[in-house]
């Protein structure tokens, strides 16, 4: 019994032995960490695309490498980075020698940079002229209305431009910024939605003012409504002593929004018909043409849904005179 003991005391301090020695070693650890740029003029910006994170070889205690480890496997950290100072940047390319100054490590003091072997760490910057400008905003979100609803109007967007702060050179290749790719489905009613905007495509190192944009959706109840009475007009070169139309009015049944239809009135609906056609048709009977001369606000393609005439035709007729030359000769006869 005391020899086991003993046996494990002794494999016990020897694992402790063991402990402290490695403790009081260094060793070396490669590491990605973020790549970081600092005091750059506020007329400057970086035009280039350098790399966000570093591969690097740093040094130190065994506890301290493992802890650091830990930390920067955490990408949204910037406590143990490599810092580029560009307080004295100038315009145009430029080639930056990094090593230990530009390491830092919060809470790692005895953590170090190891300089590689035989080769130079370095990042190529070019750094231009720092512009504003005002960018449109493209809408790549989807909006569906629910059955038996529709959407009156192109969605709109506010802001329309997004101002974005960067490199002269990075910005003038910009078009447009575009929303996330997001779907709305079976929309019931008129909305305000909050939409991200998608800065994949956008150069790095761009500022823009803002993250989101709110776009306004106009739905609207499918609705039919019918205006009777309004009046075909036989248009072109003819004798309008001798032709006419019958019938003289028809009835209009609209369908579209519910709202839009209650904007539009008899007075915003014309009927007209060429009196040419009937001869190129060779056709007694033909569907005249409706204009819509709607409001302002209302959105003709995408609030008017169907137009339908009632009765579809209407017929070009020849007017008979009253008095023929039989009549007359009747009246003479004593």
């Amino acid at each position: 019994m005391g020899n086991i003991i003993l046996k494990i005391t002794a494999l016990i301090f020897g694992i402790a032995l063991w402990f402290l020695v490695i403790s009081q070693k260094d060793f070396q650890l490669s590491v990605e960490v973020p790549l970081n740029f600092v005091k750059l003029p506020e007329t400057m910006a970086i035009a280039s695309k350098p790399p966000h994170f570093l591969h690097i070889t740093v040094e130190g205690k065994s506890w301290d490498l493992i802890r650091l480890n830990d930390v920067v496997k955490d990408y949204r950290q910037n406590s143990i980075a490599m810092i580029v100072d560009l307080q004295q940047a100038e315009l145009g390319a430029t080639r930056i020698h990094l090593d230990g100054k530009n390491f830092v490590a919060a809470g790692f003091p005895d953590v170090h940079f190891v300089d590689p072997e035989n080769q130079l760490l370095f990042v190529d910057l070019d750094i231009d002229t720092r512009i504003t400008r005002n960018i449109p905003i493209k809408s790549a979100a989807t909006f569906n209305a629910a059955q038996g609803y529709l959407i009156a109007d192109e969605p709109k967007i506010t802001p329309e431009e997004l101002l974005v702060s960067g490199a002269r050179n990075a910005l003038t290749r910009i078009i447009d910024i575009p929303t996330d790719s997001i779907i709305f489905d079976s929309l019931l009613t008129s909305e305000k939605y909050n939409v991200p905007l998608d800065f994949s495509t956008l150069p790095p190192f761009v500022s823009p003012s803002d993250s989101t944009v709110q776009i306004s959706v106009n739905i609207q109840k499918m609705s039919s409504k019918t205006y009777n009475n309004i009046p075909v007009n036989l248009i072109g070169f003819f004798s309008r002593d001798t032709f006419a139309l019958e019938p003289k009015t028809l009835s209009v049944e609209i369908t579209g929004g519910a709202q839009a239809l209650d904007s539009i009135t008899p007075e915003h609906i014309e009927i007209a018909i060429e009196y040419n056609r009937f001869a190129i048709e060779d056709a007694d009977s033909l569907s005249p043409t409706v204009k819509l001369s709607l409001p302002a606000q209302i959105n003709r393609e995408m609030a008017i849904k169907a137009i339908q005439l009632k009765p579809e035709k209407v017929t070009l007729i020849k007017k008979v005179d009253k008095a023929t030359p039989k009549d007359s000769l009747d009246e003479a006869t004593p």
